[in-house]
């Protein structure tokens, strides 16, 4: 496995109480505030924040599903319709008891990241689909095209791992610690310094196919 050290290409200072969450929605970043619990739009090029989407219950995770926001409360998962903020549909954690730590939504389903284990879970009913390996836990998760990416729960580092051969390739040392919640933008990776409450976009080479 490869060790590679990441300046951050972009930093955006955020107010938050707790940053549980993050993710891509095609054109804006979201984070999850679980200390307020919301969820906040905000412009990756500046900082500048946007919309705000009250998220009742919200203890971890967010992640862009079908164009709405899924979180996690204590007991359930929750969708959203981000501009009314209607409760589309909630189902029950499909791990009763073990709180979800983070979560992203990708092509084969959604990866959801838990104390002791990372898992894809079909979209539409939960059931498990494949794990990856997690030895340290999981505190936030975003997927490439070929690769999931995954914060453990120290938020020391990023370890990238590659669904084809099936073994992790890369660990990225980063600035800002904890390091907790993930998303992919399809160009950068961005991760939560919740230390410091800022959003940092990191340049990857080779994290996604498209760009060779």
């Amino acid at each position: 496995m490869i060790i590679y050290t990441a300046a951050s290409v972009r930093d955006h200072s955020v107010d938050a109480d707790q940053l549980s969450g993050l993710t891509w929605s095609g054109h804006a970043l979201w984070y999850a505030d679980a200390g307020r619990e919301r969820a906040v739009c905000l412009d990756p090029r500046t900082g500048e924040p946007g919309a705000e989407l009250a998220c009742p219950g919200l203890v971890a995770g967010l992640t862009n599903l079908g164009g709405c926001l899924l979180y996690a409360t204590a007991t359930t998962l929750r969708l959203c319709e981000p501009q009314s903020g209607d409760i589309l549909r909630e189902v029950a954690s499909p791990r009763t008891g073990v709180p979800v730590c983070g979560m992203e939504a990708g092509k084969d389903g959604v990866w959801l990241g838990w104390p002791d284990a990372l898992e894809l879970r079909h979209a539409s009913d939960l059931r498990l689909l494949a794990t990856a390996p997690a030895p340290l836990g999981v505190a936030g998760v975003t997927v490439t095209d070929r690769y999931v990416a995954h914060t453990d729960r120290l938020g020391e580092a990023i370890t990238v791992f590659d669904l084809q051969t099936r073994r992790n390739v890369l660990q990225i040392q980063v600035d800002g610690r904890p390091a907790t919640s993930l998303t992919w933008d399809g160009l950068r990776l961005w991760y939560a310094d919740a230390g410091n409450m800022r959003l940092r976009a990191l340049d990857v080479p080779g994290l996604s196919i498209a760009r060779g």
